[in-house]
């Protein structure tokens, strides 16, 4: 369901009800915290503390480390990862300063550390230990193992890494290493210093495999996280930094020291035997990591035979992290969604939604872990029209605190993630202990005037665009506007002014739209649109005149000649009696002996009823009906004209006719948000003020938070110079302009009346396919 972005102010007392068209549908899924482990002074053993508190958290393989040292570093990989929030391993001024940088992750606790008094804040390897009694899982059982070392081993931090450690009990920190032997009699590992590491220990389960249990996580496609070598030294914080990343991003890794190689490569190579498969027949692959250059015949030392190897380069650090090389996945506690039916309550001041938390992966007779945090992470939506009000989350993790406000009610609770469409979902940080959550939906207005404040940006709806609004909820919502595609629809519209009537006959044959030079028929075009059902056969202009009229759209009535002041008067049907009173004289005649062969007269109602063309809200209701069509579930929220204004003077006061919010395409090389500025006009000229205003607006929205495009259609068709001041605001390696004209417009598919010039490409599904096909169509270019 598309939200509609209205700017009326909150309700505050009863006699009002906020009420949508219909309940949510609400889908869940559980997933660990992402904690972003802050690491200061580009300290490996930073590192490795940070993996042994992994150790203990049920997910906590998957938790990157963030240098601080380089910065865009730092923030690609807080981006690509999607945490929840930062913690450090060492609070100093350095870190709380890059902590304070990302008011979005913040979280309150009541303490620094995770660990207090035996327990932990997040879920942690007991709930594992429960889940493999509980399944009976023999399997697991019997391979776990505890590999253990010297910590004076000078591999003491590598090893770390590569099996995980539980840190050492104390008073704030449970004995995780003791608990899990208890409870299973896990054997040790020993691991001799100095000496060989054996590969059979890649058989076993140890501390930071077992994180993962049961937890299902997508894959990248690509190739990047395929497994992997990462060679570098072990004194080497980029490099062990790289390899932990690697890992937590979800690669099968293990990390190759040439200084090293007598200890190494037994292990390595066992690791390298696993990905030869003979039973499938297929070959394996493996992708080598390195940080430094390295030539054409570079030879690692291992047994790389029969495997398929790559050599991926390290060094660029911030591009291999910019979220169109490696994505990282996202760790959940099932691959299946919870379907929940909610409890709906429209009898505030904003819709709720109430469901219970189904299937929860806990033990709640556990009192020790009731406070323990996880993440629901609910993906809502609503079927139906367009309204003021809406579940929908977008994906903008800088809106975290507002979604925290509106949807739901802790602050700092909430985080905006993809989910299972890509148009966006809330992640909700919540208690073992919560067995049911209440959501609210909130005015889609507030969430795009918060948006384009991050964008330092102000908007107001301007009467143009409450205008459109109500023309679109006369016509019963915005695919009923699909009406106004027919063209004869939108001459008959302006033919007529709103002090004049028309007959039957008339309104037929504006409809019909019959060429007075070859005698064409214009509505043939649109025999085959859908605007209501009927029962198989072609539309007729009687149809559309009928639709018209229980749209309310025309009035019928009678046009009757008064017989004192001799002045013709159109009398609303409701409003006829046999004496009736003259509007303009007040005379009372009876109107009986005019009924003879009477024909029905026709005007212009409500919104259609002004003398201002609905101020062109027109060819922008056609304009919104068609990108919801092409865009479908993509379109997230649209309003119609709004005024924007910029404290920081980056735009000239401007209108947009319509603004859409989209999600961008998963995969691509698109922002998850995208805006969309449109101008929409009838046969008007669009000229180079609209130009330069619209392109100053899009160049207003930072690349960081959004991608925006600019569409201009019109109703009729653009002359040479329109196209020309278009294509100025497209830039070499820049493709951000959508020209519709009404070939665009009135075809149920976008380009299919340029099927042919476009050969197979004419289907365009999300903003940038319009943007490019508009480069072919209109401005010459492939």
């Amino acid at each position: 369901m598309l939200g509609y972005l209205s700017n009326k102010p909150s309700i505050g007392n009863d006699s009002e009800i906020a009420t949508m068209t219909s309940a949510p549908r609400i889908w869940l899924q559980y997933r660990p915290v992402r904690i972003g482990w802050v690491i200061p002074d580009r300290d490996i053993a930073h590192v490795a503390t940070a993996v042994s508190w992994n150790s203990c958290l049920w997910g906590g393989g998957f938790n990157p480390v963030i240098p601080i040292d380089d910065q865009p570093l730092a923030d690609a990989l807080v981006k690509a990862f999607g945490v929840d929030l930062l913690l450090s391993t060492e609070e100093t001024e350095a870190t709380q300063s890059f902590v304070k940088r990302f008011p979005y992750l913040e979280h309150n606790r009541w303490r620094r550390s995770i660990f207090e008094q035996s327990n932990c804040t997040f879920a942690d390897v007991r709930h594992i230990a429960r889940q493999i009694v509980k399944h009976q899982d023999k399997r697991t059982e019997t391979a776990l193992i505890a590999p253990t070392w010297d910590t004076s081993d000078p591999l003491h931090q590598l090893l770390t890494l590569s099996f995980g450690l539980y840190p050492a009990p104390s008073e704030q920190i449970a004995d995780y290493k003791g608990g899990m032997r208890k409870a299973f009699d896990v054997p040790e590992k020993p691991i001799a210093n100095g000496g060989e590491i054996p590969s059979d220990i890649l058989d076993g389960i140890g501390p930071l495999l077992l994180t993962g249990y049961d937890m299902t996580r997508t894959r990248d496609p690509s190739g990047w996280l395929r497994p992997a070598i990462v060679f570098g030294s072990v004194t080497d914080f980029d490099d062990i930094a790289l390899f932990w990343n690697l890992r937590a991003a979800g690669a099968a890794a293990v990390f190759f020291d040439q200084a090293y190689a007598g200890r190494l490569t037994t292990l390595t190579n066992g690791f390298l035997d696993k990905l030869r498969n003979p039973i499938s027949g297929r070959t394996g692959s493996v992708s080598c990591w390195v940080r430094q250059q390295v030539g054409p015949n570079w030879q690692p030392g291992l047994d790389l035979s029969g495997l398929q190897v790559s050599v991926h380069q390290g060094r660029d650090r911030q591009s291999l992290w910019n979220g169109l090389n490696i994505q990282p996945t996202r760790p959940q506690f099932s691959t299946w969604h919870r379907d929940v039916v909610p409890s709906y309550h429209e009898g505030g001041t904003t819709p709720t939604a109430s469901f219970a938390l189904p299937d929860r992966p806990f033990d709640d007779g556990d009192v020790q872990s009731l406070n323990q945090k996880f993440v629901v992470v609910v993906d809502a939506a609503q079927f139906g029209e367009e309204g003021d009000f809406t579940f929908e989350t977008p994906f903008a993790p800088q809106m975290n605190e507002f979604y925290g406000r509106h949807f739901y009610h802790d602050h700092d609770a909430v985080r905006a993630e993809p989910g299972s469409l890509e148009k966006g979902a809330a992640g909700i940080i919540t208690s073992i202990s919560t067995q049911r959550l209440t959501i609210n939906a909130y005015r889609s207005f507030d969430w795009l005037n918060q948006f384009l404040k991050l964008c330092n940006l102000k908007a107001e709806l301007s009467e143009p665009g409450l205008r459109c609004k109500r023309l679109i909820t006369q016509l019963g919502g915005l695919q009923d506007c699909r009406v106004l595609k027919i063209r004869g629809v939108r001459n008959l519209l302006r033919k007529y002014g709103v002090d004049e009537s028309f007959t039957r006959t008339a309104a037929i044959e504006a409809i019909r739209d019959v060429d007075p030079t070859t005698g064409a028929v214009g509505f043939d075009a649109f025999k085959t649109l859908h605007i209501e059902f009927r029962s198989g056969r072609e539309l007729k202009p009687d149809d559309v005149l009928k639709y018209l009229l229980t749209r309310r759209v025309f009035r019928v009535g009678l046009e009757l000649k008064c017989p004192n002041c001799e002045l013709p008067s159109w009398m609303h049907l409701d409003d006829v009696r046999s004496n009736s009173i003259c509007t303009y004289c007040d005379h009372t005649y009876d109107i009986t002996p005019q009924l003879k062969d009477r024909d029905w007269r026709y005007r212009r109602s409500g919104i259609f009823g002004r003398d201002d063309h609905q101020l062109g809200g027109v060819p922008v209701a056609v304009t919104l009906q068609q990108l919801s069509t092409a865009l479908h579930d993509s379109l997230i929220m649209f309003s119609t004209a709004m005024h924007f204004t910029s404290a920081g003077g980056q735009i000239e006061p401007c209108e947009s006719d319509f603004v859409g919010v989209v999600a961008g395409a998963s995969g691509a090389d698109e922002t998850p948000i995208q805006l969309l500025f449109g101008e929409a006009k009838t046969s008007k000229s669009i000229d180079e003020q609209d130009i330069r205003k619209l392109g100053k607006l899009a160049d207003a929205i930072p690349k960081d938070l959004a991608q925006a495009f600019i569409l201009f259609a019109k109703t009729d068709t653009f002359s040479a110079e329109e196209v020309r001041l278009a294509k100025s605001l497209n830039s070499e390696h820049r493709r951000r302009v959508i020209l519709w004209s009404r070939d665009e417009l009135e075809p149920y598919f976008v380009y299919e009346r340029s099927a042919d010039r476009l050969g197979g490409d004419q289907y365009a599904t999300t903003l940038t396919d319009m943007a490019n096909i508009t480069h072919q169509l209109w401005f010459g270019e492939a």
